[in-house]
């Protein structure tokens, strides 16, 4: 799999280079070791050779999401509506993999993140419980916050997501990145009789035992289950049409490109009943729209319509036909 997605990189590399060739740019991008694209001169020689791997030889994310990326995908004019005009599709996701690397060297959270053993250490990543300015909890990993902190409770952010889906009475509700379980624990509020909540981090979990909040997530008389592993993965093992809402809050691009991928996009697509509605919590990385660009585009290929961008929940919306 590694050497196909090798491949496929080096395919995408060989377009883009004909792509500035028509547009009369001199010399072709390279890949520097720290991610960041540089050109190399006329002579074609690399002042750095590099590659798109991190230090511990795994591919960064955004060379995953560059690699899962379809053929026809990297030709497709922008189509969003966020206020960026349409465009070239190479350009497009140049700007989506540049935001992502602007976001891994974002300041964390330094002040709430953690500081001692006692906040909580799994792993080589720590983990802390910190109250937002609504009063709430939220988690905070390696010091970068995981839900919105802003006005809202995140219980309500969480349950007006839950409406954006039609979450009411005998729905059944696919929760993607449990994390606190909020999102989970409001679609049983309103009347889901089964919601699936996938997470990958079982620290995560034990964090939210010690929430008040996440309490129904723990329930066994609840319609909450949970499956663990990684989500890319799990959706796999559900059949067609299982689901008539999916609520899907990833970590940022820069950490789990995989969850914004095409692939992914067109198995939620499967699993969700026909008039089924999807929400896709993106945030807003900066008042940038590339990555919101990128994911209406996407889901608009794996088949979604009437996409569009809720303000008020940071996020895409569409509906399966």
């Amino acid at each position: 799999m590694a050497c196909a997605a090798g491949r496929r990189l080096e395919r995408l590399r060989e377009d883009e280079d004909e792509w500035r060739q028509r547009k009369g740019l001199r010399g072709s991008p390279t890949t520097t070791k720290g991610g960041r694209r540089r050109d190399r001169g006329e002579g074609g020689a690399d002042a750095e050779h590099g590659d798109s791997r991190s230090a511990r030889g795994r591919p960064t994310a955004a060379a995953i999401s560059a690699v899962e990326l379809s053929d026809r995908e990297l030709q497709e004019p922008s189509s969003s509506g966020l206020g960026r005009g349409s465009g070239d599709g190479q350009e497009s996701l140049r700007e989506e993999e540049e935001e992502a690397r602007e976001e891994e060297g974002e300041d964390e959270d330094d002040e709430a993140g953690p500081r001692s053993a006692e906040d909580g250490f799994f792993d080589g990543k720590s983990y802390r419980l910190v109250s937002t300015e609504s009063g709430e909890n939220t988690i905070l990993i390696n010091g970068v916050k995981m839900h919105i902190s802003m006005s809202k409770r995140p219980s309500q952010d969480a349950e007006d997501k839950c409406k954006l889906i039609k979450v009411r009475k005998g729905s059944t509700v696919l929760d993607i990145c449990c994390g606190l379980g909020y999102s989970a624990s409001a679609a049983a509020r309103l009347g889901a009789k089964r919601v699936v909540s996938l997470e990958v981090d079982a620290n995560v979990l034990e964090v939210a035992r010690q929430n008040p909040a996440s309490a129904a997530l723990f329930d066994p008389e609840g319609p909450i289950q949970i499956v663990m592993g990684p989500a890319q993965e799990s959706i796999l093992a559900f059949d067609d049409e299982s689901f008539s809402g999916v609520m899907h809050d990833p970590p940022r691009f820069s950490f789990a490109g995989e969850l914004y991928s095409q692939a992914f996009y067109n198995e939620v697509f499967r699993v969700l009943k026909c008039g089924g509605r999807f929400f896709h919590y993106t945030g807003n990385p900066g008042g940038r729209s590339s990555i919101p660009n990128g994911v209406k585009r996407r889901m608009m290929l794996s088949g979604f319509v009437n996409v569009k961008w809720i303000d008020t929940c940071q996020g895409m919306l569409g509906i399966k036909p």
